[in-house]
């Protein structure tokens, strides 16, 4: 019996936090669906739709397995200190410690247990999770009002919008410096909702201030018979009145949600090679990498205020506490990642740091609870 009790120790281990797993999971899921829920039904609300709710819903739903992953650490933290609490208020501690087995025992099982449930999450969840928020960015698209395009290519910059039933195709080369307000040789086809062709003007650069593009010793070429183009005059500069603006642009680059890990290195290289800052898909990709030594480490963080200070609280106490030091977490993560977008410090610095505290913790949490 006692040569097969540590296996069945695990195997109970196992099943009581996923259960607390489960639970903190389905309360998250719903949480977030309800939000995500009213956000839609926000956007949706003008568009006259015949299949509202379902459209609403399902786009809700489309986005779970990326919440799934950013919301994981708080998941896994909440849960741990559901599962800690049970075994406190039932004495099974103490159980187990009449039998030989040390209270860290339990706490490395489910810590290691939550490792590779973090590697999980990266190699299949990941890839499921990108194709989703795709689908997710391409359907909002095909609602949205404007119908924007945007996208990179060898040969530089493209867009496509949508204004008063007139098509703009627009090309520019490569982004220098990152610099989204500054576009350098750019080329502006004007079509008819036909997509037949009326002008062509050509920019030797064109400043982007919010959406007001101003274009500057600009040539412009008109059809007149459908056969020949005419050549106008240089202009100095000229006001373009776009559908896209500053923003729009860093927004589509920095969306690191559609990216897969099995993709990310892969995208980091072509936004380089073409001028594009790649840092929010450096953040991202870190931030996959450490996912399993943060999970690793959570299930230490919950034992702080559960089994290592033992005392008998109210659950709703335990998760307040936890509630405290998840928004502790989400300002060290964010003020630690800022502060390396800015180049303040390395921007790899800035998101194993919080990683390594919170490790380093760990070991000092694990000492402590053999010392009791």
């Amino acid at each position: 019996m006692k040569k097969n009790f540590p296996l069945t120790l695990i195997i109970y281990l196992i099943k009581e936090f996923l259960a607390s797993l489960f639970i903190v999971y389905l309360v998250f899921l719903s949480l977030t669906m309800l939000i995500s829920f009213v956000e839609e039904l926000a956007f949706f609300k003008e568009k006259n739709l015949d299949n509202l709710i379902w459209t609403i819903s399902y786009l809700s739903i489309v986005k779970t397995p990326n919440i799934i992953i950013e919301m994981s650490i708080f998941i896994f933290l909440f849960a741990g200190i559901l599962f800690f609490v049970k075994i406190q208020k039932n004495n099974e501690m103490n159980v187990l410690l009449l039998s030989g087995i040390s209270k860290s025992f339990p706490i490395l099982t489910l810590a290691f247990i939550s490792f590779f449930w973090g590697i999980f999450l990266i190699i299949f969840l990941s890839p499921i999770s990108s194709g989703a928020m795709k689908f997710y960015e391409q359907s909002k698209r095909f609602y949205s009002s404007n119908d924007n395009l945007i996208f990179i290519s060898d040969n530089g910059l493209w867009f496509m919008e949508n204004i008063n039933n007139n098509f703009n195709i627009i090309r520019a080369d490569k982004i220098s410096s990152n610099n989204f307000s500054r576009l350098n040789n750019v080329t502006i086809y004007n079509m008819d909702n036909n997509f037949n062709f009326i002008k062509r003007m050509d920019s030797k650069v064109v400043v982007i201030k919010k959406k007001n593009w101003i274009l500057e010793k600009t040539k412009i070429l008109y059809n007149l018979d459908n056969s020949n183009l005419s050549e106008k005059k240089e202009y100095n500069t000229i006001d373009y009145l776009s559908s896209i603006n500053i923003n729009d642009l860093k927004d589509y680059f920095s969306n690191s949600s559609t990216v897969s890990f099995w993709d990310i290195l892969n995208n980091i290289k072509n936004l380089n090679e073409r001028g594009y800052s790649a840092d929010e898909l450096k953040v991202k990709y870190h931030k996959y990498l450490s996912l399993p030594i943060y999970l690793f480490c959570i299930i230490f963080l919950s034992t702080t205020f559960t089994i290592l200070i033992d005392k008998k609280y109210n659950t709703l106490i335990y998760l307040f506490f936890g509630l405290i030091v998840g928004f502790f977490l989400y300002f060290l993560n964010d003020l630690s990642i800022t502060l390396g977008l800015a180049n303040k410090i390395p921007l790899t610095i800035s998101i194993w740091a919080p990683v390594m505290v919170l490790l380093f913790l760990s070991v000092i949490n694990i000492l402590k609870i053999n010392e009791n």
